[in-house]
């Protein structure tokens, strides 16, 4: 029986980093589950990822053995959850929670009875925490499954400490470049601007009032490891997209006698 590292990490108030992962390719998540991320995501809503290819790269992650496989769905449709987490997801990420309503459905979703609503069926969710019994994988699912709001609207700014004290919430994850344009700001991970670092200190105070995990994507190792000073637990290092768009420039540069 396997238990979720990353959800441990977090419980014991250490930083979980991971990676973005939006091309929609097998090899590369391969690729990425063998470089130490605690967490990989499978971003479905910016990139045409079908529920099949999905299912194949969550598989992949998890079999690696040292990434867990989280999937950002489109959107908060029933459907894609049950794709994503009987597809034998780790942790479920929601984008554009803006109300306690949407909060409560998202919890709804990703749990079964008696905490929520999911339904039962599919043989890959047990597998991947070595389980082959449902009525163990129902109560281990319900505790090790992470599930994430993204906090990234000024409605949901508005309404932080009703979104973030439902229940069964566990991570509050900042999405920088929607909540920098929804402040009528130039989108940017990062930003040192007076009404984003208030929005950050506004949700810090609140997942910490609430008891729910702080996270947000950055660019970059230093940018993370900013963020992990800041108080951020779950930050998203990189990107595959990112790293290979990085890593090449820098090579053609030296190749050049530019470096």
């Amino acid at each position: 029986m396997r238990t979720n590292q990353v959800k441990e990490k977090l419980k014991r108030g250490e930083p979980a980093l991971g990676a973005w992962l939006s091309l929609p390719s097998v090899p590369s998540a391969r690729i990425m589950a063998r470089l130490g991320f605690d967490w990989l995501v499978v971003d479905m809503e910016h990139t045409a990822h079908n529920p099949v290819l999905m299912a194949d790269m969550v598989a992949t992650i998890a079999d690696a053995g040292t990434s867990a496989p989280i999937v950002r769905v489109p959107g908060n449709s029933v459907e894609w959850y049950k794709w994503a987490l009987d597809a034998g997801a780790w942790g479920i990420i929601v984008p554009m929670v803006n109300t306690r309503e949407e909060a409560q459905q998202v919890v709804g979703y990703a749990k079964y009875p008696p905490l929520g609503s999911r339904s039962i069926g599919g043989a890959f969710g047990p597998y991947g925490f070595g389980i082959t019994n449902w009525p163990d994988y129902a109560r281990m699912a319900n505790d090790e499954i992470i599930v994430t709001v993204q906090i990234e609207s000024s409605r949901a700014l508005e309404n932080l400490d009703d979104i973030l004290s439902v229940p069964g919430i566990d991570v509050a994850f900042v999405g920088p470049n929607d909540l920098h344009a929804q402040l009528g700001l130039t989108p940017s991970t990062e930003g040192a601007e007076p009404e984003f670092v208030d929005a950050l200190e506004r949700i810090k105070a609140a997942a910490q009032k609430h008891h729910v995990v702080l996270g947000i994507f950055s660019n970059g190792g230093v940018a993370a490891a900013e963020r992990v000073r800041q108080g951020f637990q779950m930050i998203s290092v990189t990107t595959d997209i990112g790293s290979m768009i990085a890593t090449a420039t820098q090579h053609l540069r030296l190749a050049k006698g530019h470096g």
